[in-house]
C-alpha cells in the first residue's frame, strides 16, 4: 500500500534525496519548469522495481509517495518520523502533470542535467 508522507522540512526532504541518489537511487523523472526548486519540485527516485514519488512546495514543503516498506527504511536510516496524511502536492492529478512537465531520462543523461 502506498501513503503519503506530508510536512516535511524542505532540509530533511532535500536530505533523504541526497541520501538516496548517493546509495544507486537513480532519478527516472524530474520536473524542469521555469519555477523547479524555486516554487515547486517534483522527481521519482527507482532502485530496481522500488520507487519512491517527491513533491515540494514552497508553500508547504515536501511530501514523499511510496510504500510501507520504503518509509520504514527511509526512517531508520534518517532517524525521523513521518507524519502522514492527505495528498496535497502528490495528488494523482497533479503527479500526471508535473510528469508531463518532466524531461525523460535520455534528455537528463545526454546533457548531464543531475
Amino acid at each position: 500500500m502506498e501513503r503519503v508522507a506530508i510536512n516535511i522540512e524542505t532540509k530533511v526532504w532535500e536530505k533523504i534525496i541526497s541520501s538516496l541518489r548517493s546509495k544507486g537511487w537513480w532519478v527516472t523523472a524530474k520536473y524542469y519548469g521555469f519555477d523547479a526548486g524555486i516554487d515547486d519540485d517534483f522527481l521519482i527516485l527507482r532502485k530496481g522495481f522500488k520507487k519512491i514519488v517527491f513533491g515540494w512546495t514552497n508553500w508547504l514543503e515536501g511530501e514523499i509517495k511510496c510504500n510501507d516498506e520504503i518509509f520504514d527504511y527511509l526512517q531508520k536510516e534518517n532517524d525521523i518520523k513521518f507524519q502522514f496524511g492527505k495528498a496535497t502536492i502528490l495528488k494523482t492529478s497533479l503527479i500526471h502533470s508535473y510528469r508531463a512537465h518532466s524531461l525523460p531520462l535520455w534528455v537528463i543523461k545526454t546533457f548531464n542535467l543531475l
